[in-house]
């Protein structure tokens, strides 16, 4: 029996699951979420935190409006985001939300200051770092498929309908990075059309920012 396929925009009801898509985005191919090492001590879990942030509009990378979710038999089992990149901030979290989110979270004033310590630290100091500098009008992020369903090309379907949506829209280039080492991300988004056009490797991360990170690799698709 073949697979129904639809896909539809977020709406906030999708949150819980946004937050899990958004989760498993970050994994690969460190098996790690970022977000953990700036939650240490909060008593926050990474879930936790991502579900705040899409409730309070906190994103820089795509809140709940900018999400296309695909299902397969009338249930979610994938979503991603394609959003117009601000100017002022490229790093993940907009800063001036961060007050709603700790009241999100029921957190102290010690968890938001430390939060807040750690997470200018991670970047540097920087919300205009290089290698998150946008080249493209538009940018495709947090692109996931569940675990349980992976395997079964729904990715490929995902952004293929996302990419309509950014034509639609009237964007000319999309963008998406991939984390070096994540190759069956980079495979996916080759098999539809994205070619690789700037790297920052390695050695980039651990001059610039003192850190062991595999790198990044971006990519880009001419849309219209």
């Amino acid at each position: 029996m073949s697979t129904t396929l639809n896909t539809r925009k977020a709406t906030t009801a999708d949150i819980p699951f946004l937050a899990r898509i958004e989760y498993e985005a970050s994994l690969p191919p460190l098996n790690h979420c970022f977000w953990e090492d700036l939650l240490d001590g909060t008593g926050t879990t990474a879930l936790q935190f991502i579900e705040a942030e899409l409730r309070t509009d906190a994103s820089n990378w795509g809140n709940v409006a900018d999400f296309l979710i695909l299902e397969a038999q009338d249930k979610p089992v994938a979503a991603a985001a394609g959003y117009v990149p601000g100017t002022e901030d490229y790093c993940p979290l907009r800063l001036s939300r961060l007050e709603a989110i700790a009241h999100e979270l029921k957190w102290s004033r010690e968890n938001l200051t430390a939060f807040h310590d750690r997470y200018m630290a991670f970047w540097g100091g920087d919300l205009r770092p290089v290698f998150l500098t946008p080249q493209a009008t538009w940018i495709i992020e947090n692109v996931a498929v569940l675990p349980e369903a992976r395997g079964r090309g729904f990715g490929k379907v995902l952004l293929r309908a996302l990419l309509e949506e950014g034509r639609s829209q009237q964007h000319d280039f999309a963008g998406i990075m991939v984390l070096n080492g994540n190759d069956v991300a980079r495979h996916t988004y080759e098999s539809i059309g994205f070619k690789p056009y700037q790297t920052f490797h390695a050695d980039y991360f651990s001059e610039q920012f003192n850190i062991e990170f595999p790198g990044v690799t971006k990519f880009g698709l001419r849309l219209n």
